[in-house]
């Protein structure tokens, strides 16, 4: 059987074969494993206080040697960054794929779970008759008493036809814009004249849609943590606006197709990727791997987590796909890049013949030869018409603004300024006063609702609360378990009752280099493993100058415990030296829709020691948790997310959930809109946990009864504190 290779490198003990695949005898399992050196104990070192502490050595700092040090603190990701497409080898991994990612916009877009559909009490305005096809101006109310306005473009007769949901994207006068660079009514009309129900509507602050603007919830950092954001709102009336398509009554739901450039591209394949109601689509100018889209409205924060544009726009396969591009904007390169990125789903499928991509020399556009383009998909798709000249563009002119808006009296590009902020003669006939905190108080009002209807009442309803909640909570979190990692020990060293080591963990090829120090009984075999964390990492631990460690770590190797104890992200040594290089711009528009915060980071490092442990021969695999000061609430998140600890202790911190201003400092955005620590309590309901100093709104009956609908007499909540003699007795009895 293959054994670990020991490899002495720049004062690193390489421990290879901490992977999960095998390449030799098929032996998975055992390949990734590892073991501790079998050091003879007596030449080990006496213990010291630096070698407890400190494991990067002063020659390696001197010289800024950074080969180990954690990758995400040197670099980061963000809209411009250069992005590749994951392999997917068969279509059942890529539909698991495609569903995870589903749920994650949806969450990340504050729209999971999917608040009620309600009426959308629509109502229409200005009906223009050209004899062989009808305008009609229209709104409707994507939540109560928020409008969302647009043109329906209706052929004569009754049908049924297929349908085009048209989005506008960021150009100047949105769905009224009609000039050489784009012209929405120009594409609608000619998609009417050949056939199709067109309905043409608004981007959020643009034209009539503007009881909030397109800054909306831009810098709120309390509406960040309720997950209230312009991308979700801009969904939520992208699904409204489909929903509102196919009740006409002269519309054919089996055949409706979506289009939009920029930012409207970005609305398509959002829209494509949730919503399976669409038969075909055509971003113009937006799918790329090398820009994400640059606006607000593209952006919401844990959105691009180990994802991207491309992979987003796929999840439409094996649905008839057109990808249009141009020559002098980020999708320059969409033929030798992107089409083959997006070939690799839609060849999983056998369907490649749906997929296409158009590339003209042009500026960012969605220009008269774009529009032909899509035209002629369509038409090949819905109408089952291959002769291309049936979709060449003729010229119309287009109605009034009069007879085009609902409320404002003319167009204005100002998409910054909401009604509330233009001179009341520029608009008309508005149904209410909402605005922009009146909707974001709307939209908790409506999550309260959800919670209170998903909050569980007996052991049913706690298993139906995990399932929704739970999945919610896994993606805010952004922390996964890892396949496999990479596990170096630096050095080891002895003290009179305990061997301590110091050890570089990271996940496998990540560079996320995690230092630890692991204390191992000298004069017995462990029955368990303690992960122990605090605010400091692993100094908090060690008395200065002491050559021991704390009394606390003591009783635990005493009671046959070995105890790991780690930096986490940005604790100790985990954190760099002043004036490093670093490409880590957490000041980056957009750094949090790409990158987790630290705590997320934490809660990452915690599932990668996890998971160490289980890989290792040396361990034991029953895995428990202490965590004091504000890294207990590290581990409270943790607990909700994983069930492979067996006992967990965690400091509440007397965190007050309650107070956003506190909350703040969860630093899980959209955290507060499923219900906060009060739901992560409801989801750690079966883990063996004990919560000391915990705030008085945790303890209250609504908690105290979780545990007993699964009969788990192990989980606790308490406001007082727990003495140390309980905590040990607790964590090491069985």
């Amino acid at each position: 059987m293959f054994r670990p290779l020991l490899i002495l490198l720049s004062g690193l003990i390489v421990l290879s074969g901490c992977h999960t695949t095998s390449q030799q005898n098929g032996q998975a399992d055992a390949d990734a494993a590892w073991s501790l050196p079998k050091d003879d104990l007596q030449t080990l070192p006496q213990a010291s206080h630096s070698s407890l502490i400190q494991l990067y050595d002063e020659h390696n700092l001197a010289n800024r040697d950074v080969s180990f040090r954690d990758e995400r603190l040197l670099t980061s990701n963000g809209t411009n960054s250069l992005f590749t497409m994951p392999v997917y080898k068969t279509k059942t991994e890529w539909e698991k794929r495609k569903q995870y990612l589903r749920e994650h916009i949806l969450v990340c877009a504050g729209l999971w779970p999917l608040p009620e559909r309600n009426p959308l009490n629509p109502k229409y305005y200005h009906k223009i008759d050209h004899g062989n096809y009808i305008v009609e101006t229209v709104t409707i109310e994507t939540y109560p008493g928020f409008f969302l306005a647009g043109n329906i473009y209706r052929p004569a007769g009754k049908g049924p036809f297929p349908a085009v949901l048209s989005a506008h994207g960021h150009f100047p006068n949105g769905r009224l814009n009609n000039d050489s660079i784009n012209s929405v009514s120009t594409r609608c009309l000619n998609f009417v004249k050949q056939g199709y129900v067109v309905f043409a509507y608004d981007m959020t602050g643009y034209n009539d849609t503007r009881q909030v603007a397109h800054i909306f919830a831009r810098g709120d950092s309390i509406s960040t943590l309720y997950g209230i954001n312009l991308l979700g709102l801009q969904l939520r009336n992208s699904m409204r606006a489909l929903d509102f398509l196919l009740s006409l009554p002269e519309v054919d739901s089996s055949r409706i197709a979506i289009t939009g450039a920029s930012g409207g591209g970005t609305q398509v394949y959002m829209l494509t990727a949730v919503d399976d109601r669409f038969q075909a689509a055509a971003p113009v100018n937006m799918v790329s791997d090398n820009m994400q889209g640059g606006d607000l409205c593209e952006n919401a924060p844990g959105l691009r987590i180990n994802t991207f544009n491309v992979e987003i726009a796929s999840m439409i396969a094996p649905k008839p796909l057109l990808l249009v591009s141009d020559t002098h904007d980020w999708t320059y390169d969409t033929r030798n890049t992107i089409l083959p990125m997006v070939k690799s789903i839609y060849h999983l499928y056998q369907s490649e013949d749906k997929l296409k991509n158009t590339h003209f020399d042009f500026i960012h556009n969605y220009n008269r030869a774009s529009s032909e383009a899509v035209e002629e998909w369509f038409g090949k798709w819905l109408l089952h018409e291959n002769d291309a000249s049936k979709f060449r563009e003729v010229a119309f002119q287009q109605d009034s603004d009069q007879n085009l808006l609902a409320f404002m009296n003319k167009r204005d590009t100002s998409t910054q300024k909401a009604f509330a902020q233009l001179p009341a003669s520029e608009y008309h006939g508005l149904p209410n006063t909402l605005d922009e905190p009146g909707l974001k108080e709307l939209l908790k009002g409506i999550y309260a609702k959800q919670l209170a209807q998903y909050w569980p009442k007996d052991a049913n309803g706690l298993d139906s609360f995990k399932l929704i909640y739970g999945k919610a909570v896994r993606h805010l979190i952004g922390a996964e378990s890892p396949e496999a990692i990479d596990c170096r020990v630096v050095k080891r060293s002895r003290g009179d009752y305990f061997i301590a080591t110091q050890l570089l963990i990271s996940r496998k090829d990540r560079n996320e280099w995690i230092p630890c120090l692991l204390y191992q009984p000298v004069s017995s075999t462990a029955n368990s493993t303690v992960i122990v964390t605090g605010d400091r990492g692993k100094e908090q631990w060690v008395a200065q100058g002491s050559t021991v460690p704390n009394e606390l770590i003591h009783q635990l190797i005493n009671q046959k415990c070995n105890v790991l104890v780690p930096d986490l992200f940005k604790q100790g040594e985990h954190t760099l030296q002043d004036s490093t290089m670093t490409r880590r711009d957490e000041n980056a528009k957009y750094f949090n829709t790409f990158n987790l915060t630290d705590r997320q980071e934490q809660v990452q490092d915690l599932l990668t020691l996890i998971r160490c442990i289980k890989e290792s021969r040396d361990l034991s695999h029953s895995i428990k948790l202490y965590s004091t000061g504000n890294s207990g609430i590290t581990g409270l998140l943790l607990s909700s997310v994983t069930s492979d600890l067996n006992k967990i202790v965690l400091d509440g911190d007397h965190f007050d959930p309650t107070t956003d201003q506190q909350a703040l400092t969860l630093e899980i955005p959209g955290i507060m809109r499923v219900g906060g620590l009060k739901t992560v309590l409801a989801l750690s309901s079966g883990q063996h946990l004990r919560l000391f100093n915990a705030n008085k709104y945790l303890c209250g009956p609504e908690i105290s009864k979780l545990a007993g609908f699964s009969g788990n007499t192990l989980f606790s909540v308490n406001p007082e504190s727990i003495s140390q003699d309980e905590m040990v007795q607790f964590l090491t009895k069985e």
